[in-house]
């Protein structure tokens, strides 16, 4: 039988994130009462990412590892994880555990209470769920939401952001390209061409606790400028 829920985590040098899994993911996971399956994807790590990720499996039968060489950036990692998926329903996750995945529960009640296609959880919905985020990381962040508010129909206050729900099998019609960060901007403009039923919840966003972040600002901005030039001449 195959699960209701896939989690896809992308993990790129999260070695110590990768520990903290067994007492932060795991029970929030347990606690849904459904069945699901956990796809971690190790991206040409050069740490002990993969070691880890292979110890977690031995111990969970829900895991499944997917290893990646060379390197090929959060788009590549999660369209990986999305090949491999059997869930009905497939949540990406951020591998620091920024967003708390107890929040997990929030977007599949909001899945079931709107009939959505993608719930995506978002910071920018509530005063306060920033705060936790230095404004240095936060500003451009803003600043890419509000550009892609601009140019697409659908009014979501969150393109950017990891934490999302996906209907699987809309999923699977999206002819995904993206290799970086810009990768949850594009199926999100390309949902909004579909019309899909999409809804967002409030979700706060934390600090990293362990290891550093995999974003350069400077090649981001130019991947998102590559994908709005792709998406408005396509």
């Amino acid at each position: 039988m195959n699960p209701a829920l896939t989690v896809v985590v992308a993990c790129l040098d999260e070695e110590g994130n990768l520990r903290r899994y067994p007492a932060e993911l795991f029970p929030a996971l347990d606690s849904l009462a459904v069945p699901y399956e956990i796809i971690l994807v190790d991206d040409g790590s050069t740490d002990g990412t993969a070691a880890e990720a292979e110890a977690l499996a031995s111990l969970r039968p829900q895991i499944r590892v997917v290893r990646l060489s060379p390197n090929r950036g959060l788009g590549g990692a999660l369209r990986a994880g999305f090949a491999q998926a059997r869930g009905e329903w497939v949540a990406t996750l951020d591998a620091d555990l920024t967003f708390r995945p107890e929040r997990l529960a929030d977007l599949l009640a909001a899945a079931k209470a709107e009939n959505a296609d993608l719930v995506a959880g978002s910071p920018y919905l509530r005063p306060g769920d920033m705060d936790a985020v230095p404004w240095p990381r936060r500003l451009p962040s803003l600043l890419l939401n509000a550009f892609y508010r601009r140019l697409f129909s659908m009014r979501l206050s969150a393109y950017t952001p990891v934490l999302r729900l996906y209907r699987a099998s809309r999923l699977r019609e999206l002819p995904l390209v993206s290799e970086g960060f810009e990768i949850n901007a594009e199926i999100a403009a390309l949902a909004a061409r579909r019309l899909w039923r999409v809804c967002e919840v409030p979700v706060p966003l934390g600090a990293r606790s362990c290891g550093v972040s995999k974003l350069s600002r400077g090649r981001e901005f130019a991947r998102h400028l590559r994908l709005v030039a792709r998406l408005l001449t396509s």
